[in-house]
């Protein structure tokens, strides 16, 4: 079970509350602290969350509850999202029309009615999460992500489940994008497949929308096999440690740039469970893909020397670049073991 880690910057005394959240399935317990002038960091999953003096319990429960229904939902059930989950995790699923910036040659569609139209097709949302955005005139028509699972694939338990990854935003920042994904129940993670194996389907908002994504959908599963096969062949290939080292040291330089902070290739390569022992490269990449993008690793700010927990990538951009990247980093360290 899910477990927090607390990390307490000071020998403070801790005020506990306790609060269910029945979806998940079992209780979480969260500190607040009253009346000093010291922070607690507080590491969830490694997410890290900073509590200061006059945060309220309600605004830390919010955040902790959302949190948890973005990276938990319906991992314990295995069921589909239903329209108030969208709505909660994405808003701009729902946007009822274009942001003032777009064209009249841009054809609105919104995301509600290809997730609808797609559920007819027997695919169905699994998850769902929203580039913020600073700007009030863009809220609402940001980028976002839905991944989608076919409706066969929520009986049974296997370690990978093949899945849709769709990308699209109101505001022109996106076309709707369509990519292969694969998600990994014994970490949660959500991968998405490189352009190099499986062509991303790019539809603009103009023509017959709807009908050009249930075709691109249906062109992404027929290709999706080979991500299979591919991911069977990561499996059987096993990593020296220096290999490892090598595979840590391309991964962190997709998000954090060398000459301004220090990773530790050691912590991104030690696992969060004992499923992922292995030194095979699937399990390597499995691992580091979690630390890059879920965050929880110190980062050392050269300049200064402070340190600091890395953040989950909330960004949709950021996490489909890096998703790719990463499978690309896979792939090439595939065909070095393999020559």
């Amino acid at each position: 079970m899910p477990r927090f880690i607390l990390i307490p910057r000071f020998p403070e005394p801790l005020i506990p509350i306790a609060q269910t959240i029945p979806t998940l399935l079992y209780e979480s317990i969260i500190y607040f602290i009253s009346g000093v002038k010291k922070g607690l960091t507080y590491a969830p999953m490694g997410r890290i969350i900073t509590i200061r003096p006059g945060n309220s319990a309600k605004a830390i429960l919010s955040e902790v509850v959302t949190m948890f229904n973005n990276r938990f939902y319906n991992t314990m059930n295995q069921g589909p999202l239903e329209n108030d989950a969208l709505r909660r995790l994405a808003p701009s699923v729902f946007a009822e029309a274009k942001h003032g910036s777009r064209a009249e040659t841009y054809k609105f569609i919104p995301t509600i009615n290809i997730v609808d139209a797609l559920r007819k097709e027997g695919f169905l949302p699994v998850f769902a999460s929203e580039s913020r955005t600073r700007s009030e005139d863009k809220k609402g028509f940001a980028k976002h992500l839905i991944r989608f699972r076919q409706h066969d694939g929520f009986s049974g338990v296997g370690e990978v489940k093949p899945e849709i990854v769709l990308v699209n935003s109101h505001d022109g920042t996106s076309s709707y994008q369509l990519s292969a994904g694969l998600y990994r129940l014994v970490c949660s993670n959500g991968m998405i497949v490189s352009d190099g194996q499986i062509d991303c389907v790019r539809v603009r908002h103009s023509g017959n929308v709807v009908d050009n994504v249930i075709e691109g959908t249906y062109r992404i599963v027929t290709e999706t096999p080979k991500a299979i096969e591919h991911m069977d062949a990561m499996r059987g290939l096993m990593l020296t440690r220096a290999e490892q080292g090598i595979f840590a040291e391309a991964a962190k330089g997709l998000r954090w740039d060398g000459e301004e902070v220090s990773v530790n290739n050691a912590e991104l390569l030690r696992p969060r469970r004992t499923a992922d022992q292995s030194a095979d490269l699937w399990t390597t990449f499995n691992v580091l893909q979690e630390k890059v993008l879920k965050g929880g690793v110190s980062v050392q700010n050269l300049n200064t020397r402070n340190s600091q927990r890395a953040r989950e990538v909330k960004s949709v951009t950021e996490n489909v670049r890096l998703n790719k990247a990463l499978w690309t980093l896979a792939e090439e360290m595939k065909k070095l073991k393999a020559a």
